[in-house]
């Protein structure tokens, strides 16, 4: 795994670094450090591999700029994600090297002595280190989520997740809003890392540009309370609820159920998105506990298309809305007045449209079951639309 020259940038002893060309080439990938320095390589072309970002102090050009230029049009063709260069012979680049570097994209930086070489390299090695180690425990997330284990392998890959795990657990998924910084998960989880404020029986990782946290407890525990512990987990750690779209597992009492833990808390999530709560708990979220880990079932898809294509379709040849007051229609739990107040109509031009929908999908005398099928194909509407 890697991360990118940008990502590298957001270090500590890269923040003294001042980028001097190349801004285009900040999504290059970094997977190694290396060094070019103390004498000068005859023939440097292929003294490097594709990915390595290097550090020199330029020592072999002290006195000799012209080598800088062979320097990196050799840097370039290994496929070097960048080069660091300490000030001590060279506060700026000859003009040739800085146009050679810009139309390749090749970002350049210059950093000054209060940064050292053994620092830059332990910090940036450790990182790669750790998304290396992210990489790995969201592979065994998704084995979780998405096979069919049997309960001996989900414990054996849960307690390779955390050997400190309890018995007793809940999960609680975050996603950033969609209107925040897409990064903000990441800071928020290097944070929490640094806070150190999670017990070594709990656990926090990325997963699915979110943030999964599972908690473990040698008790049982109670259903009704998980909300409430999931808000002062979110004030303990510092997680600006509002930014954040979250759900939660049931309470298990059974390590062999992490995996169905953890996809009850993905749900929960999204269905927080759907109706913009800022939070779920999969106990709650009714009819979406059903369909969301089925909505892609190709006898799910045949329903939605049976009941709201003709609706759509409708629309479509004469320019109506009766697939919005469907929408308010079921968001006012089938009534009339009610929806009528939501889209700002009178209650009989509701009850027209409900006629008119009625009439197209053939169920004007199956007043209960109308509204069952129209609620569960607005529902996957929304599902589908994430």
């Amino acid at each position: 795994m890697s991360i990118t020259v940008l990502e590298a940038t957001k270090l500590s002893t890269f923040k003294n670094f001042k980028l001097i060309v190349g801004h285009s080439g900040l999504d290059r990938p970094v997977e190694k450090i290396g060094i070019l320095d103390y004498e000068f390589i005859s023939n440097i072309h292929g003294q490097f591999i594709p990915g390595e970002f290097v550090i020199s102090s330029l020592l072999f050009a002290k006195d000799h700029p012209e080598r800088i230029l062979s320097a990196v049009t050799s840097l370039i063709e290994d496929g070097v994600s960048g080069l660091a260069i300490k000030n001590i012979y060279y506060n700026t680049l000859p003009r040739e090297v800085l146009a050679y570097a810009s139309e390749h994209s090749f970002p350049i930086f210059i950093f000054d002595n209060t940064v050292y070489f053994e620092d830059i390299i332990t910090e940036l090695t450790d990182k790669l280190r750790s998304v290396d180690n992210e990489a790995l425990l969201e592979a065994k997330v998704d084995a979780l989520v998405r096979l069919s284990l049997n309960k001996a392998t989900v414990r054996e890959i849960a307690l390779e997740i955390n050997t400190s795990f309890r018995e007793h657990f809940f999960v609680l998924y975050l996603r950033e809003k969609k209107l925040f910084n897409p990064q903000g998960s990441i800071k928020l989880l290097d944070e929490i890392k640094k806070q150190r404020s999670l017990e070594l029986q709990n656990s926090v990782m990325r997963y699915r540009q979110g943030l999964l946290l599972i908690f473990t407890f040698d008790q049982s525990l109670e259903e009704t309370k998980l909300k409430s512990t999931s808000l002062q987990v979110f004030s303990k750690l510092g997680i600006p609820s509002d930014q954040y779209e979250a759900g939660i597992s049931g309470a298990h009492a059974d390590l062999s159920d992490l995996g169905r833990a953890i996809n009850e808390s993905l749900y929960a999530q999204k269905t927080s998105a759907l109706i913009n709560e800022r939070i779920c708990a999969f106990s709650d979220i009714g009819l979406y506990s059903i369909l969301m880990p089925y909505h892609q079932e190709l006898w799910m898809r045949q329903f939605y298309d049976r009941i709201l294509k003709p609706i759509k379709d409708y629309d479509e040849r004469y320019n109506t809305q009766l697939f919005d007051t469907a929408q308010a229609f079921v968001q006012q739990d089938g009534k009339i007045a009610e929806t009528a107040e939501a889209l700002f109509m009178h209650s009989n031009t509701i009850r027209y449209r409900i006629g008119k929908i009625k009439s197209l999908l053939h169920m004007e005398a199956a007043e209960g079951s109308f509204y069952e099928q129209l609620s569960v194909a607005v529902k996957l509407d929304r599902i589908y639309s994430l």
